[in-house]
This record gives C-alpha cells, structure tokens and sequence, in this order.
C-alpha cells in the first residue's frame, strides 16, 4: 500500500463512516483504470481502500473462456449465473467495510441497469454503507477503440487470443450489453458523471467530506497513456550538506549528460515501438522535466532545457527532506550524539522526525499537490530530484504492500533512472542504465535521513 498521510486509531477518517463506490458504465470507458488509481490515492490519505473487480469473480466462479452470451442482459439462462458473481463481490464488500477494517470500497462492475442498481443500493445502505456512483460515459468512439487494443486485449480474458481475435470478442460484449444500458436519473442518489473521460462532469448530491474528496479526484483523472520517469539529482560539489545548497560537482555534470542521453534514447525507443505497433507518430510528443529548486537538481535538468519539445519547471515542493540537527551526520554518529532519538528513529523511520528537521510523512504530505498534477498530467514527466524525494513519489505508486518503514531505505542509485507506467491493471516499472563510463552501482546512502 503507498504511504499513508493521516491514520486514526479507529482507522475511520473524516467522520465519514463507510463508503462504497458503485462504477455504472459500458466496458472499456476506462472504470477499471478510475477505480485502480482512486484506491491508490486513497489508502495513500489514509483511507483503507479496496477495489472488487467483476471480471476477477467471473473467472473464479465460471473461468476465463466464457462465451460473449454471458454479457447479453436479456439472456434469461445467464442471468443466475451473473447475478451470483454480484452477489458474492457484493457480500465481500460488505464484509470488508463492517467487519474487515475498510472504509471505501469500490465495486467495479458495469451496473447498466437501474432497477438492479436500486437493488444493490439497498442492500448497502441496510448495511449502513454509504453508496456513491461513478457512471463512465464515452461518446467518442475513438477513445473506446483504443482503450480496447491498448487495455482490453491484454487482460486475463485474452490471454490465449491473437489481438485481432480479442478485439472481435470484446466487441461482441459490448454489442450485447448496449440495448440493456440506462444511464442514471435518480435525482435523490450521490452520483458523478465523467464524460469521454474527463471532458466534463456532472456531480449530484454529494455528501460529506470524503464523497467530495473522491470526486475532487476524479475531476483530474485521465486515461492517457503516458510515463513517468524518476531520477536523482546529480552529485554537488558539497554533497553531504543540504544548507550549503552546492553546485554540481565535474561528476555530477557528467552524470546530467548522461542522464540527458539515457532519457532521450529511451523515450526515442517507445515512440519508434509505438510507430510499429500502432502506427501512430508519437516523435513529437512532449517531455515535461520537473525538477526541486536545490542548484543540482535545476543544473542536472538544464541538460534537458536545449530540446525540442521538452519543458523544464523548477518546483520548490521537489525539495530534499530537511535533516534538521542531523546534517552532515551519519547513522552512527547519531546514534552516538542522539541514543534516545536514534532508537525512536529505528522504531518508525517514515514517522520520525529529527529536531529542526522533517519525516518522510512530512515530505510526502508536501508532495500531495504534486501526486494531484502528476494524475492530472497527459503528457510525460521526468522528475529529477533529491534521493528522499523519489522514494516517497515512488511510494505513491508502488503496488499494495510496501510498508511505511521501508521507504526510507528505497534506493535511487545514479546509475539508473526509474520508468513508470500507470495501467488500468497496476503499475508496471523498469529499472532503465544510464552510463557504466560514469555513474556506477553505488549503495544506498548511510546518512541520518538519506536527503540527496
């Protein structure tokens, strides 16, 4: 799970008590890929959040080769065998949010018709849970198309199929599902609209901070396919010293040169792959570099400044934890100044907090701004920055599971970049060389906060 930025003993936030989220739409308008990025966000706030898939009861109970009749809402001899699929995500559901500690759930399944949402909305609220629909609607044929060949195609359903077999078949769902689809209309339900996934809204009787902190969310998500690349700032001149704010060392220009190739090549790379694959000429493409306002990470992204189609912002939001009392010092030396706050270090690294200095939760709480606009963004990002930084973005999109403790340990050598890529079914993520000439493996750094 990404870090969390606020707990409570009762593990309940904002007063809100619990929520399920009920996704309404026809396939491939990008529910799955809502629903993932959402729970993200949310179990990084805090909230304890999980998502149902339908697709993942389907295959449980009935196996991934199922014929498109299954998804035809009129065929009366699948209609037990869809309704038991439900059932079973929706007694999970409300297992997970009275008994199993959560607090918002998302039950992600098409939901097309409004007499059954009426249904499954009572069952939750005798529950005392608070349903929120999310309806996905796609009027852009365009969109559909190729979130089918670039999501669709590679899920579970498919994996025995040639892509064009793949599309057909999916095609085929929808086809069947479509005359069965009532969009909603029930003035007294809490609902959200997302057109052609993002173009516009229409929200209706929202309640409650947490029902509109997910909305606020939704209102800046996308399904673009874009990525995300992490790099540490290059080596200063005064490399253990987070005040003296030093200039790039002759090392850390060279690692800025090469790191400027690595990039370029890599991104030069995807778009001839994606010529071949897709035919579509992605070459012009923009690279926005952000980069922390300390002089080695704006030197080490000025790299970039000279290029066409690429844009360099310096944030000050991107700066390195700050040390405090502890600059300049190493674990054992402060160990051997400070024992006492050295063992209450070693009890929770990401809590802890120096004097004079930050925690990793007070970086990532800093950061939330930059977690909104890196969901918001459509184009590629490039984020150099101070080692502490990286691990707590990298947090963010790390897969359910990665503990607090550990992202202060995160290593972000110099002789690698890190490539990330947000899908509908996780986040996938490639460990990319820079140059072996000039920036080899090094260890993890063994300061009192790791800050550069």
């Amino acid at each position: 799970m990404a870090a969390q930025l606020y707990k409570t003993h009762t593990g309940q936030l904002f007063h809100a008590g619990s929520i399920v989220i009920i996704n309404v739409g026809l396939p491939a308008r990008g529910k799955t890929h809502g629903s993932r990025s959402l729970i993200r966000y949310m179990n990084w706030l805090g909230v304890k959040s999980k998502s149902y898939h339908m697709g993942q009861y389907r295959r449980r109970l009935y196996g991934s080769d199922i014929s498109a009749d299954y998804f035809d809402l009129g065929n009366t001899e699948m209609a037990g065998a869809r309704t038991r699929a439900e059932d079973t995500c929706i007694r999970d559901i409300i297992e997970y949010l009275t008994k199993g500690g959560g607090q918002l759930a998302i039950f992600d399944a098409s939901n097309l018709q409004a007499e059954r949402r009426r249904q499954i909305y009572d069952t939750f609220e005798q529950h005392k849970i608070r349903p929120l629909f999310v309806e996905y609607i796609c009027e852009n044929e365009a969109i559909v198309d190729e979130n089918i060949r670039k999501v669709k195609i590679s899920s579970p359903d498919y994996v025995t199929l040639d892509p064009d077999s793949a599309v057909l078949d999916f095609k085929r769902r929808i086809a069947n599902m479509e005359p069965y689809y009532e969009t909603i209309e029930d003035s007294d339900l809490s609902y959200i609209k997302l057109y052609n996934v993002g173009e516009h809204f229409v929200v209706n009787n929202i309640r409650g901070y947490l029902q509109s902190r997910v909305v606020f969310y939704l209102m800046n998500l996308h399904i673009s396919d874009r990525t995300i690349y992490l790099a540490r700032s290059g080596e200063s001149s005064n490399e253990g010293s987070y005040k003296s704010d030093a200039p790039l060392s002759e090392i850390g220009h060279r690692y800025a040169h090469n790191l400027q190739d690595a990039i370029l090549r890599r991104i030069k790379q995807r778009n001839d792959e994606a010529l071949v694959k897709t035919g579509v000429d992605m070459s012009k493409r923009a690279l926005k570099v952000w980069t922390s306002t300390h002089v080695k990470s704006y030197q080490t992204a000025e790299y970039f400044a000279q290029h066409e189609n690429v844009s360099v912002r310096r944030r000050m939001l991107l700066k390195g934890i700050n040390p405090g009392v502890c600059e300049n010092m190493s674990l054992e030396e402060v160990k051997e100044k400070f024992p006492e706050e050295y063992q209450e270090y070693l009890r929770d690294p990401y809590h802890h907090r120096y004097s004079l200095a930050e925690s990793y939760h007070d970086v990532s709480v800093r950061l939330e701004p930059v977690i909104l606009e890196l969901e918001r963004e459509h184009n590629d990002i490039l984020i150099i920055a101070p080692e502490s930084v990286l691990r707590c973005i990298y947090a963010y999109f790390a897969p359910q599971g990665l503990p607090d403790s550990l992202i202060p340990t995160l290593a972000f050598p110099r002789s690698i970049f890190v490539e990330l890529k947000p899908t509908a079914y996780g986040c996938k993520e490639r460990r990319i060389g820079i140059s072996p000439s000039t920036a080899t493996s090094e260890p993890a750094s063994d300061s009192a906060t790791e800050q550069n």
